[in-house]
């Protein structure tokens, strides 16, 4: 193997780019219109263009890749991880094509693609599944009462939460299989979905199995991924705070059992769900995945194994290591996206003005300074993951990290990734399938109001002292001038009215627009403000922090080592906004229009679906805000949009 190339892009791509060098091999990188300056293509020995930007016209174009394969002289392919890391056909093309394919084999992966085919692979190697049902078009109301409610709309040939839902009632069964077997399509080329019992207060624990082309199968313990955010994973961690120590080894065993069963080769995860507690606790089969998956770090740092090196090794032919591997200390996974809180962890698209983090932690990313994170793909930026002696340890250390990143331009959900750390329950290891459900505060942590005042203060302060704060309307000492600041975040607009005198600067916080009267502000009082190379040391009641300051052109962002800030100024005098925005509902992101309900004169209700947007990988309903007529739909199905765009142009109806 001298020329490998990666069948993905992003965080894998890099991370698989890493290690081949590591090992002699020179890279091959594949790459859309859409991702044609992304860091890995630039990190990679050969590149190759695909036509197109979506997933469906390029990463997932197999003729295309294979054409890579030929133009690079690549012979070795490694899939990553989605895309076409799990398609039995794509591996048999690749092999077909004289190239060494890094994965296990097509028969394999085609025992384990689709779901409802694995569970009985599993139930006849006697692993416990969880109750569930196949389903046809003619029968699913039948078989969701055979199943028991609630359940799970689940996709016969996805992962990663995609094609997902639960369902609570018989009411809401029918909308949830056609909106997961829309998502299943899109995502996987596949509409195929079966019905499984959801077990709420569960733990999620996956076992990372490895084989050989000689027989050989191991495992490298287990991963707990069960806090989830619309079913897909936030938190992993090495190994399981809460798994019964007498399951352990029953676990192990089904899952080795179960790759041995179909000759598996390579790095799989047999996944399980953990119910119960105590005495009570059992295991229950979900499914496996015939790849490594995006959390495999957590194993790696637990282990010292380099995973993608014996994925390499195995697929040259190598045996596995006779040693047994042992795991050392604690390790904790986040996944950081780009989403905002305010909308309801919308993904978010735009420039990474800054993307920074401290040292001690691993920092897996597709992203850099200067990246543009696009509406194609999924809107993760990189998992962060921190490693100890043991889990208390590893909590503080990854927490600390993420509160002392600087992270510019895109909102995140870095703060609720701390509050999930810092939380009480995540300390005791209450880490269940509910825990976002049980604690609720932890999806919109609250900043204290002196860290927000004295980011303000910092703002103007360390303006004042660079001599770069615009003068205000007034030219009057004793009257304060103002500056008017939008958080990035979307929450509610203030006013910064700050007046430098002998005495010091004074500052005062209005909320909303400038057109108050001044006298009315919430009056922080003396600010001292010491510049410094990278901001201010801003003291404010007493008490001094350092603030970082980083401008770029009307972005302002404030780091202060615990809490981060980014506010856009408001232009002194902005031109009125048009009218025209308020037609009608818009876009949230830019997307794909992929279902339209309505039609001009229909009458709708607030609240119903009017359009259905499919963006980085999710599905979003664009809905009435209240009862009206459709005048006029804006779109087409198939259309691509950008965000805030006008879908439906809808006509009140007048109250009697």
């Amino acid at each position: 193997m001298r020329r490998l190339l990666v069948a993905n892009r992003g965080e894998i791509a890099r991370r698989v780019f890493r290690t081949a060098r590591a090992m002699g091999i020179q890279t091959v990188a594949v790459y859309s219109e859409a991702d044609a300056e992304a860091p890995f293509v630039r990190e990679a020995d050969i590149a190759i263009g695909l036509r197109g930007s979506s997933s469906a016209e390029s990463y997932l174009d197999v003729d295309q890749i294979l054409a890579a394969v030929r133009l690079s002289g690549a012979d070795a392919v490694h899939p990553g991880y989605g895309f076409l890391s799990e398609n039995p056909d794509f591996a048999e093309a690749v092999m077909a094509s004289g190239a060494t394919w890094v994965g296990p084999t097509p028969d394999s992966i085609r025992a384990m693609a689709l779901k409802v085919e694995a569970k009985r692979l599993a139930a006849a190697a006697g692993v416990p599944l969880v109750p569930g049902a196949e389903i046809g078009d003619d029968d699913a109301e039948a078989m969701a009462e055979g199943v028991g409610y609630p359940l799970m709309v689940k996709a016969s040939a996805g992962g990663g939460g995609k094609g997902m839902r639960i369902v609570e009632s018989r009411g809401d069964l029918a909308e949830a299989l056609a909106s997961a077997r829309r998502e299943a399509a899109a995502s996987f080329g596949d509409p195929t979905v079966f019905l499984e019992r959801y077990l709420t207060a569960s733990r999620h624990v996956e076992v990372q199995v490895f084989g050989d082309m000689h027989g050989n199968v191991v495992h490298l313990g287990e991963r707990e991924c069960s806090i989830q955010r619309r079913h897909q994973k936030i938190v992993e961690e090495s190994p399981s705070p809460g798994l019964e120590l007498r399951l352990a080894q029953p676990m192990y065993s089904a899952a080795v059992h179960l790759a041995r069963s179909i000759g598996y080769v390579g790095a799989g995860t047999v996944e399980f769900i953990v119910a119960g507690s105590g005495d009570d606790q059992e295991f229950y089969f979900l499914e496996m995945n015939t790849r490594l998956q995006v959390e495999h770090p957590v194993t790696e740092m637990v282990t010292g194994l380099d995973l993608v090196e014996w994925q390499i090794r195995v697929a040259r032919g190598e045996a596995l290591p006779t040693l047994d591997v042992q795991r050392c200390g604690h390790a904790i996974e986040v996944r950081l996206y780009a989403e905002d809180p305010a909308r309801g962890y919308l993904p978010n698209t735009g420039r990474l003005d800054e993307f920074r983090f401290p040292d001690g932690v691993r920092v897996d990313s597709g992203v850099d300074r200067g990246s543009v994170v696009s509406a194609f793909y999924d809107p993760m930026l990189a998992k962060v993951i921190a490693h100890a002696a043991d889990r208390r340890t590893a909590t503080d250390v990854l927490a600390l990290s993420l509160r002392g990143a600087s992270i510019h331009g895109l909102v995140t959900n870095r703060d609720s990734l701390v509050a999930v750390l810092e939380s009480d329950r995540f300390a005791a290891g209450e880490t269940t399938t509910a825990f976002l459900d049980d604690e609720p505060s932890v999806l919109a942590p609250q900043m204290p109001q002196e860290v927000h005042d004295r980011h303000l203060a910092a703002i103007v302060g360390r303006a004042q002292a660079d001599g770069a704060v615009p003068p205000g309307w007034r030219n009057v000492p004793a009257v304060p001038e103002w500056v008017g600041l939008d958080p990035l975040d979307g929450g509610e607009r203030v006013t910064v009215a700050y007046r430098q005198s002998r005495g010091g600067l004074s500052v005062g916080i209005l909320p909303g627009d400038a057109d108050r009267h001044v006298d009315t502000a919430r009056d922080l009082g003396r600010v001292a403000v010491a510049r410094t190379p990278s901001g201010a040391d801003v003291t404010l009641g007493g008490v001094m922090a350092h603030c970082d300051v980083s401008t770029y052109a009307d972005l302002v962002c404030v780091d202060d080592g615990m809490w981060s800030t980014q506010w856009r100024e408001v232009p002194r005098f902005a031109d009125l906004e048009s009218e025209a925005g308020a037609r009608g509902p818009s876009t949230p992101v830019p997307g794909t229009v992929t279902l339209i309900e309505v039609a001009p004169g229909d009458r709708v209700v607030a609240g119903q679906t009017l359009v259905v947007l499919e963006a980085m990988k999710m599905e979003h309903r664009i809905t009435a805000d209240s009862d009206a007529v459709v005048a006029e739909v804006l779109v087409t199905q198939g259309q691509s949009v950008d965000a805030h765009a006008v879908v439906i142009v809808l006509t009140p109806i007048d109250e009697p």
